[in-house]
């Protein structure tokens, strides 16, 4: 579509916290916007703390830096410029500082990007930034959620802060074993009935003294705010994933836009100068990967925030020599514990990883993002969730979609052993049947995910939507 030299050139502004989990989806999606409309502009704007960690070489934050897709990046405070510790700064300053600070410096930002003319057409804000639209309506900009977790998690949020909180917390105190199907089971609209370890750690919190109701404030917070102002919802999953989910909250108009990953070649591009922990080339894992048969290695990553016990690690590294299978596991410690069966980083291309030939397993504590980049590459997964939306995601991989087993924990929460052994054998036994099942199940599932997003996908032509839907309401306001 062409656009005459006076109507304002379409211009993406996306929101999102300083935290990894939110900026990668968020980043991509927002690459993806700029490929689907190469005449419109975007902006990235993330606070501080982070904004400096991806651009470590910028000496001034109200530098410029654009990274290789061509989104400039321009950063608004919260508040915690040096970065937010909950030891330090304790977690009930969090939410109004960064509530009243990131407001006035977002509307700086808008601001200065108009001065600039680069005027702001749209907002797209991940969760957790719940006061973004109230800036965005403020300078007469329409906005937009993206939600970077499953639709099934944003159904059950809706629900738990729309009257049914009462049954889903009912839920958690049965007991899951008691007689009956639908004992320890919440049944909500437009959902099948979950047990309540398929629904999101948050939803059992009752008290403002437990560790996480921070969240769960900000959660209630981002819910009401959306109550207010109407957004699209723009959700990174797909329609052949989650058909009902996605229409599972009739309030609202929810819009499969993945799976937002990145492609495997992307760490030499746009990915390396906007992560926020250290990298490295890789050659070490990927030349030990290639020493490896096909379908040979388990590939083991818990993520970057919650940390794993001494037990459970101890319990990890036994299980995974008993399976005498050889493993790839990235750990905070990792240069401590290379064997003759396993190697052990800090850090790796998760993406190139699960792309490689040799890897035929991913445990994982089910993060949205790690848990799509595995299914965009057919990688069934040992599924080992921890908090937040995880335990939904591992209800998904292995109810819904069969590319995943979950491991039971014991009493205190560890996978022991020979739960992961078990775990690990049923998705790469040699000639057995189980595991040829799920290996057929992540081939499909692989397949129906890449063609979402392929050119004239479904994930495809509603992102082509979402931006054209701007585009010639630009062109009619002019």
């Amino acid at each position: 579509m062409e656009i005459s030299s006076a109507t304002p050139t379409p211009h993406f502004l996306f929101v999102t916290t300083p935290m990894q989990g939110h900026i990668n989806p968020a980043r991509r999606l927002a690459a993806r916007v700029m490929a689907s409309m190469p005449s419109a502009r975007v902006t990235f704007s993330t606070a501080v703390a982070a904004h400096r960690l991806m651009f470590p070489s910028n000496t001034d934050d109200q530098e410029d830096a654009v990274d290789d897709a061509g989104v400039l990046y321009v950063p608004y405070s919260d508040g915690f410029d040096e970065g937010f510790n909950p030891a330090v700064h304790g977690t009930g300053t969090y939410k109004e500082r960064s509530r009243a600070v990131g407001r006035e410096t977002l509307s700086a930002v808008i601001a200065g990007l108009a001065a600039r003319g680069r005027p702001v057409t749209r907002m797209v804000y991940a969760f957790l930034v719940g006061w973004a639209p109230a800036v965005a309506r403020a300078h007469g900009i329409p906005a937009a959620l993206y939600w970077i977790q499953p639709a099934a998690v944003f159904a059950v949020y809706y629900h738990y802060f729309h009257g049914h909180d009462a049954q889903i917390l009912a839920s958690f105190c049965e007991n899951d074993d008691d007689a009956g199907p639908d004992a320890g089971t919440a049944a909500l609209p437009g959902l099948p009935r979950l047990k309540s370890s398929a629904l999101p750690s948050v939803v059992s919190i009752t008290s403002p003294e437990h560790p996480h109701y921070l969240l769960l404030d900000m959660m209630r917070e981002l819910f009401l705010t959306l109550d207010e102002y109407k957004s699209k919802v723009l959700v990174n999953t797909f329609d052949e994933l989650e058909p009902d989910a996605l229409r599972a909250v009739a309030q609202f108009e929810l819009v499969a836009v993945g799976p937002v990953v990145p492609d495997p070649d992307e760490a030499s591009t746009a990915a390396s100068s906007t992560d926020l922990f250290p990298r490295d080339d890789g050659k070490a894992y990927m030349e030990w990967l290639d020493t490896k048969p096909a379908r040979s290695v388990v590939y083991v990553s818990f993520g970057t925030i919650v940390s794993m016990s001494k037990r459970q690690e101890e319990e990890t590294r036994r299980g995974l020599e008993a399976t005498s299978r050889p493993y790839l596991w990235v750990a905070r410690n990792g240069a401590d514990h290379d064997g003759t069966q396993g190697m052990m980083v800090e850090w790796c291309d998760q993406v190139k990883v699960l792309s490689h030939p040799a890897v035929g397993c991913f445990v994982t504590h089910c993060g949205w993002n790690s848990t799509l980049e595995s299914v965009t590459r057919g990688v069934p997964m040992v599924c080992v969730p921890q908090w937040t939306d995880q335990p939904t995601v591992a209800w998904l991989l292995e109810a819904r979609m069969g590319v995943g087993v979950r491991a039971r924990v014991d009493g205190e929460g560890v996978v022991g052993r020979g739960e992961l052994q078990r775990c690990v054998e049923t998705i790469m036994g040699d000639g057995d049947d189980a595991a040829s099942v799920i290996r057929a199940q992540a081939d499909g599932w692989m397949g129906r995910a890449n063609e979402a997003v392929a050119g004239g996908g479904a994930s495809e032509r509603n992102l082509r939507a979402f931006a054209s839907e701007l585009c010639c309401a630009v062109i009619g306001d002019a």
